[in-house]
Order: C-alpha cells, then structure tokens, then sequence
C-alpha cells in the first residue's frame, strides 16, 4: 500500500514535471512560429508594388530613386518620388515582358551581360587597402630611377635548394670583399651578362618584376641585397646610385645603319653631310622621311614615341636626355644600330597621383605585384567559404597525371573530391572532383614546352585551378553579399533587356514603319503647323547714305545682282543681301522691327513693304506665308521623335492590361513621409548570432548589440528574426 502510494505521488510529480515541460516547449515552438510569422509579414510588408508574381521592395526602389535622383531636381521630395515611381513601374514592365519573351536567354544577351559581369566583379575579388598601398607604392617609386648590378642563379623544376645554396656562396664572397662585376661574370647565369657584365642600368618602377624591383629600391645605394626569388631564379643585386626621375621625352632622330656589306656607303659620311644640310637650315622632317634608315618613324618625320629610363639603348638615352631645349638638334653619333642625329621635340615630368591614378591602376593589375593582393584575397576566401583540400586525393591526381597520356579516361565518373567549400551548400558547385582539375590540366597539354619540368607545371596550374574556383565561388555568390552589387548588376540586366526591348518596339519601328509614320503625321497635322510666316529680304549698308540710295534704287526695281555690282565697286563693305523665311520669335531684328511693334496686325502687311533701321538695314518684304502645314520631309526627326512617344505610350498601355500591377500605397505614403528606413546591406548576414544555445539567449545579445528596431535584423540556426519581437516567459 505504502509502496503504491509513493509510486501514484512519484508518477503525479513525474507528471507535473512532464506537463511543465510540454507547455515551457509549445511556448517555445509558439513563440518560434510567431517570430518566423513576424519576420514573413514584416518581409511581406516591404513590398512596394508587384507586377503580377514579381516584388519590388521599397528598400531596392528607395536606394535607385537616391542614386537616380538629380541635384537640378526642382520637384518636392512627395513629388519626385511620386515621379520616379510612375517610372519605375514603366521600367519594370519592360523588363518584365522582356523575360516573358526569353529575351534573358538568347546568346547575344547572356554574352553582354557577363561582359558587364566581369568588369563589376574586379573590385569585389581584390583587397582594395592593399590595392591603395600598391599604388601609392608604385608611384611613390616612379619619382626616382635606380642603377643596378646583378647576378642571376636559375632554378630548375622543383629543386631549388642547389641554386639557392649556390647564391648563398656568392654572397658569403661578395660580404668577404670579392669583386661584383668579377663573380657577375663568372656565375651569372643571365645571358646578357657578356655584354654588360650585369649592369643593367637605370630603370625605375614597374620595369622589372615585383620582388626585383622591390629589392632595387630597398636596397641602400653601395650595398648588396640579400637573395631574392623571382621566376627567374635567385638573384644578388648591388645598387650603385639612385637619383631623381628624368622624365620621359619625345624626340625625333634620323638613322643611318651600319651596312657593313655596302663599301660604297660610308654612314659616317652620309649623316655628317646630312648633319651639313641641317645646320644650312633644311627641314628635319623631310630630311628624316628621305634618307632615315628607320622607316617607321622616318615615314613621320623621325618622331619617336614618348619613352624614359632603359627603353632605348644608353647611349641613345644619354644623348636625348642631354638636350635639353625644345627643336635643338645633336651632333651625329654612333650606336650599335648606326649613326644617329636626335632633334629634341619635349620633355614631361612625373604628373600627380591623381592625375595618373587609373593609368597606374591598369599596369599595376597587369604586373607581377598584383599577385599580392590576389594571394590576400584567396587566403580571406578559402577562410570564408570552409575551403578543404584533400592531399591525399591531391598527390594521387598529380600521379596520374603523365607526361603525355591523357589520364581522364581512367578516373571512374568524376573521381575522389579533390577540395570542398564547406560553406557553399549549393551541391553544384560545394565539391570539386579529380576530374575538374584533370580537364583543365589537358586543356594546357598542346601548350607545354616538352623541356618543361613536369612537377612544376601541375603544381603551378593547379594552384591556378585552385584560385580559379575560388575567386569562381565567390564571384557566383557576390549578389547574396553585397547588395550594392545585387543592385548594380540588376540594373546591367534590367538596363540591357529593356534596351533591346525598347529599341525592336519603338525606336527601330518607328523609322522602319514608314506607312505607320506616315498615318500618324496625316492624323497630327494639326501638331505640325507653321505660324504665319514672312520671306524677307536683309539690305545691309555701310552707312545711312548708302542705304538711302539702295532703298530708292529697290523701289525703283533694280535687280539685287546689279545692288551689288554698283554699290561694292570701291569696298565689298557697302552692302551685303541676306534672305530668309521667319516667324515671330525666330529672328530678333524682324521681331523688333515687324512683328514686336505697337498694334502689330500680321494681316495689314503687304508684298514690297519695307522698313529701315538704325543700323542703316532695309527689310523688304518679300512674300507673306499664311499659317500651314509643315511638309513630312520638313520636320521627319520630329515626327519621328513623336511617333515615338506614340508608340511607346500605347505599348504601356498593353503591359499595363497584361500584368497586373498593384501598389502598396500605405507603405508609398510612409515613404513620401520619410517615416521608412533602408535596410543598410549586410544588415542580416553581418549579425549572426548563431553560437548561442538558445533563441531566447541570441535574442538578447542581439538586442544589446544592435539595437531594438524593425530594421534591424539578426541571424539565428539558420533564420532571421527582426529585434523589435519582445519575449515573454
């Protein structure tokens, strides 16, 4: 009995405690409900008009009408977003019937846009801090040019210990006080070293590679650099001077080659007596068009393209940076081309940074440094998007991989996954397989120089596959990132579509359409009227006397030719005849003399009436035009331009009956008011709170966080709630 009793009161707590649970649970999963149910409606709610099944948002409609909007607006600010709305609406109906007919598909479209696409992804795949530093590094160095010595050690294939070692020797001699020039000539693997014995002279930024140049200017003038890696190999530099850049000139030059096989020219003679010709004042242009030895330039007078530091050969270089005024011309002298005389046509110096800024960004991408800023963004990336890479599965790919077989047929389906973006849950592009990289590696084979070290070519192409798929991953994900990039891509989209759209139903139809350009003229002609109009004829004499004379000899019925035959014996000054065909407001003089005066009445005029002026001028009027119809060939772009807004105008009216366009005009009137805030971007993906146990617990640091709002938002398991909800126990 006793024993039965504790059991019923155990089971009756037991109960409680179960019953407890439930309701602390339904309250959970109702208060789960309700915030998915807020944020659905609150998400619904920012719907500022729909065309059929497609949203707009006030937030995309609000951030276009703030880039759209322009400063020379006049219109109140209700106004001009009642406006922009009307148009929006108008756009996207386009856009909209565009889609309808598979326009978003064709070729052509796809082709353009993903022109477009590649050149707004760049700012997003590059480390734009780093990419600033780059710039100002570059131009910073372009104000100076550097001398240096070198000695270059090759490396071969993946053993690069043996080349290094050997550098490491070399510069142990040069720290014990061995001669640079000597060991340059006796280790330095660089082929030119025969000749300049490894001086390679001045040069300033963006010359050489990116490592190399680093170390040039690094270095201090009088030393030697520690080893440096480039794709060459392993260098050693020594830097003999540094001095203020020179510039660039621009210099015109007449060339006569060495032709050692011709024993009847001696080029020495020959430019001598040119150098004569020039001294006796004979043009250089013409002497450099025909005797130069340099047809291309010769062709132009001798004009060279603008060029500094190391572009020419030394003694070229020093010659045309020696002079030093504009059109002064050199002595002959001796290269290893010829015999030269340079005529000096310009000089420039170094402009500011803002003023070569893009320039400067477009050969900064192109150069070997740009790879910095690629290697931060791929290390950010591979963080972001849970790159794994499988070594395993890696070293067995490259063991596939032979020198010529092509292995893509023994891999079963696409292989083993090679890496994975543990982040990406779309499945398509998550996983990347053996046979991915195996492809691409094939698609290099016809291009390998058979010299070529294997291991080194899979090892760099993969690592170019790798950040090929990388940079691939994030450039498909940009729209869910960034959402001015979301925005400006549509607009690329929207814009390409309705263009295409627009141009096949109005501006290409209404020059084509000939007979429905002509029907809409006939059925406009009152559109098209001229205003009572006069043919005029403008005497102009040199003074008063002159046009008294000419009005007798007018009315007289003197011929204009005759007017001016006798008038213009002693000056063609004394009188000039102008004609011209006019309405009131077309001409100042006929409106101020005609048509402006007191009690002016267009029917009280007469043919042969005429008036004179201050300015000692006779109007005649000639003829009298009655108001009528202006000719189709007379005003054609008008009513081109017309038929147009015709065409157009009825082609809205279809859209309009086709889709169905509704309008949330609570939430437009919250706008007018400016009682609506824009979702900043990143809003959501940027307040992630998922390390937290509990909704109730993410909630409330959400909260201290961000800030109580229905505009602001935060991320939870995988769902977004707003922070205005309020809990309740």
């Amino acid at each position: 009995m006793k024993v039965t009793l504790i059991m019923s009161l155990l089971l009756r707590k037991l109960q409680t405690i179960v019953d407890n649970l439930i309701i602390k649970l339904m309250k959970k999963v109702i208060l789960y409900i309700l915030c998915v149910a807020s944020f659905v409606i609150y998400a619904q709610d920012r719907v500022l008009f729909s065309i059929s099944d497609v949203d707009v948002s006030v937030d995309d409609f609000l951030k276009n009408y703030d880039k759209n909007r322009l400063d020379s607006d006049t219109l109140s600010f209700e106004d001009s977003l009642q406006e922009y709305l009307d148009l929006y609406i108008k756009f996207k109906l386009k856009v909209i019937e565009a889609e309808s007919l598979g326009l978003d598909t064709l070729p052509s479209f796809l082709r353009e846009l993903d022109g477009y696409r590649s050149q707004l992804v760049k700012p997003y795949l590059t480390d734009r801090e780093v990419s600033e530093q780059l710039l100002q590094e570059a131009y910073e160095r372009l104000k100076y040019e550097v001398s240096v010595r070198h000695i270059l050690i090759q490396t071969s294939g993946d053993d690069t210990i043996q080349a290094y070692n050997k550098i490491l020797s070399i510069k142990k001699k040069l720290d014990n006080g061995a001669n640079f020039i000597e060991l340059a000539n006796q280790f330095s693997e660089d082929p030119s070293v025969k000749d300049n014995e490894g001086d390679l002279g001045y040069f300033s930024a963006l010359y050489m590679v990116y490592p190399f140049e680093s170390a040039a200017y690094n270095t201090p003038v009088g030393s030697i650099s520690d080893p440096v890696k480039t794709r060459f190999g392993y260098h050693l530099l020594q830097v003999n001077d540094k001095r203020n850049s020179r510039g660039e000139v621009k210099v015109a030059h007449i060339l006569i080659r060495k032709n050692e096989g011709v024993k009847s020219v001696n080029p020495k003679e020959k430019i001598n007596e040119i150098y004569d010709s020039l001294m006796l004042g004979q043009d250089f242009s013409e002497l450099a068009k025909q005797f130069s030895d340099d047809k291309k330039s010769g062709s132009k007078g001798g004009e060279l393209d603008w060029f500094g530091a190391n572009k020419m050969v030394k003694s070229f270089e020093e010659v045309a940076f020696s002079l030093d005024s504009i059109n002064s011309i050199s002595q002959p002298f001796e290269t290893e081309f010829g015999w030269h005389i340079v005529k000096f046509l310009d000089k420039k110096y170094l402009p500011s940074f803002n003023e070569i800024k893009e320039s400067l960004k477009k050969q900064v991408e192109r150069d070997s440094r740009s790879q910095k800023t690629r290697n931060i963004v791929l290390n950010r990336l591979e963080n972001e998007w849970g790159f794994v890479e499988n070594k395993k599965v890696k070293n067995m790919c490259f063991n596939l991989i032979g020198d010529d077989a092509d292995v893509s047929t023994e891999i079963k389906e696409k292989g083993q996954v090679l890496f994975l973006f543990n982040n990406q849950y779309d499945a398509s592009s998550r996983y990347v397989y053996q046979k991915d990289f195996i492809d691409f590696f094939n698609s290099f084979r016809t291009r390998l120089n058979k010299k070529t070290d294997m291991n080194t070519v899979k090892s760099e192409l993969y690592d170019t596959f790798k950040a090929q798929k990388i940079l691939e991953i994030e450039s498909n994900n940009l729209e869910s990132k960034y959402d001015e990039f979301r925005l400006l891509y549509r607009e690329y989209h929207d814009g390409i579509l309705m263009y295409q759209l627009q141009k096949e139903k109005v501006w290409d139809k209404a020059v084509e359409d000939t007979l429905g350009l002509f029907g809409f003229y006939e059925n406009n002609q009152s559109n098209y009227m001229w205003d009572n109009r006069l043919y005029v004829k403008i005497y102009s004499a040199k003074n008063n006397k002159i046009a008294q004379k000419v009005l007798r000899k007018i009315k007289w019925g003197t011929k204009d030719d005759d007017l001016l035959k006798d008038f213009n014996k002693t000056s063609a000054l004394n009188l000039s005849i102008e004609e011209l065909t006019c309405a009131k407001g077309d001409n100042n003089l006929i409106d101020e003399t005609i048509f402006n005066v007191e009690d002016f009445d267009f029917h009280s005029l007469k043919i042969g009436d005429s008036y004179s002026t201050a300015a000692h001028q006779i109007i005649l009027i000639e003829d009298i035009l009655p108001r009528s119809v202006k000719s189709l060939n007379e005003i054609k772009g008008v009513v081109i331009s017309d038929y147009q807004s015709f065409l157009e105008t009825e082609w809205l009216n279809e859209l309009s009956q086709k889709y169905n366009v509704i309008i949330n005009e609570d939430l437009f009137l919250l706008a007018q008011n400016k009682e609506v805030n824009i979702l900043e971007e990143n809003s959501i993906t940027s307040n992630q709170i998922d390390d937290q146990s509990t909704f109730e617990k993410a909630f409330e640091i959400a909260v201290k966080k961000l800030g109580s709002s229905k505009d602001v938002y935060f991320g939870w398991n995988g769902n977004i709630y707003n922070t205005e909800l309020q809990l309740n126990d």
